[in-house]
């Protein structure tokens, strides 16, 4: 009766239901039939935004576009969200997107809890704020809290209700899950299945995965929301339906399989923003999968350490990024965070045209220390980094060995 109210409820709200269906018809298309399925949705997009695209050779004339050279205009027509990234990659910027895209993305994260085996059990989500739509999601198992405040109320739901996945971005789960094990309930976190998504899981799903009963992932940018999604199997599957990747080098040449290179992307459904051979700021591999679906994998990027230790009052991790974006992120354009907890400090090292003196700085030192109960030092860098390198470093990275 509950899924029933929720299917009629889902028809006059969000329409997602419409999109699972979709997807899961979807989901099969391997070799020629996806790549002409591809090239379809590669004409419709890029003639939205003005370009002739009729072949595969066309699409591979286009130029590699970045952040700069997103428009930042907004849409004057049509309905839209405005998404400030949370400038994991070490950039931050605001990305306008179709409002059906949160729908696909939510279509996408219920398609993959049902590669992980969830029928109707269930599904404790963390998400950025309090919850908006918490009614709408009750009627579909899904109970949504706010992972900037982690605590209690949060362990004290997944242990009575124990619920048969958590998902939600990274750092917040790893931070969940040690409150878990910190209550005593490592029982109870052993039978739960978990959805990563968001951030890199170097570090964490080594701590995480001898613990819960599965781990699984999730791959997307805030510019192309979901890029790959589990299997089911422990792999990230490219989603094609939604996108085209290319892994290519430096000079924008492609790589062949199994080799490293940056994640390109082009997203067949922003008709706002062209997301078209985007480059990311991250760093992977592609490999054919032998049931003909392309995995992508050894993704290099966003990676935020892990700390809780006494000279903090919170935990440090994914969290400590969001809110750059929201206070700098029209001050800098490349950033990343070192903590030292034994001197009690956050350094802020960033790129930009705005000086460290800058007042603005000093609404984020402020939250800094109201959170975490550190001084913040900002400096303006002038390091020369050579891309393939620093992304192989911690985005927020933890330093205790002083």
């Amino acid at each position: 009766m509950k899924r029933l109210v929720y299917r009629i409820y889902d028809k006059f709200t969000f329409n997602q239901v419409k999109y699972l269906k979709t997807f899961l018809k979807l989901d099969n298309l391997t070799g020629e039939s996806l790549l002409k399925y591809q090239l379809q949705k590669i004409k419709k997009c890029t003639s939205d935004h003005g370009l002739n695209v009729d072949s595969w050779e066309d699409f591979y004339k286009l130029p590699i576009t970045t952040k700069q050279d997103l428009p930042d205009n907004k849409p004057v027509t049509k309905k839209y969200k405005k998404h400030e990234t949370s400038g994991s990659t070490g950039e931050p910027r605001k990305i306008y997107v179709p409002e059906e895209t949160w729908y696909r993305k939510d279509a996408i994260f219920t398609r993959s809890w049902i590669k992980m085996g969830r029928k109707n059990q269930w599904v404790f989500r963390l998400i950025a704020g309090e919850p908006s739509y918490a009614f709408y999601d009750w009627w579909r198992n899904v109970k949504p809290m706010n992972y900037r405040n982690v605590g209690k109320e949060h362990v004290d739901w997944v242990v009575k209700n124990k619920p048969y996945l958590i998902h939600g971005p990274g750092g917040a789960i790893r931070q969940l899950c040690e409150l878990i094990l910190q209550a005593g309930h490592e029982d109870i976190l052993k039978e739960i299945k978990i959805h990563w998504c968001s951030e890199s899981s170097s570090g964490h799903k080594e701590r995480l995965q001898p613990l819960v009963k599965e781990f699984h992932e999730q791959y997307g940018l805030a510019e192309m929301p979901t890029v790959a999604a589990t299997d089911g199997l422990g792999n990230l599957k490219v989603v094609g339906e939604k996108c085209f990747v290319e892994i290519l080098d430096d000079d924008g040449n492609k790589v062949e399989d199994g080799q490293e290179g940056y994640i390109v992307v082009t997203d067949f459904n922003n008709d706002i923003t062209p997301i078209i051979r985007y480059k990311s700021g991250d760093r992977g591999k592609l490999r054919l999968h032998e049931a003909g679906y392309y995995v992508l994998y050894d993704i290099i990027g966003r990676g935020v350490d892990y700390y809780d230790g006494p000279e903090v009052k919170r935990a440090v991790g994914w969290w400590v990024v969001s809110p750059i974006s929201h206070t700098l992120g029209d001050l800098i354009d490349q950033w990343r965070v070192e903590i030292h907890p034994k001197r009690q400090e956050l350094v802020l090292h960033f790129k930009g045209s705005a000086e460290a003196t800058n007042l603005k700085f000093n609404e984020y030192a402020d939250w800094v220390k109201e959170n975490l109960g550190l001084n913040t030092s900002v400096v303006k860098s002038e390091e020369k980094l050579d891309y393939k390198i620093y992304w192989k470093n911690k985005l927020v990275k933890v330093v205790i060995d002083e």
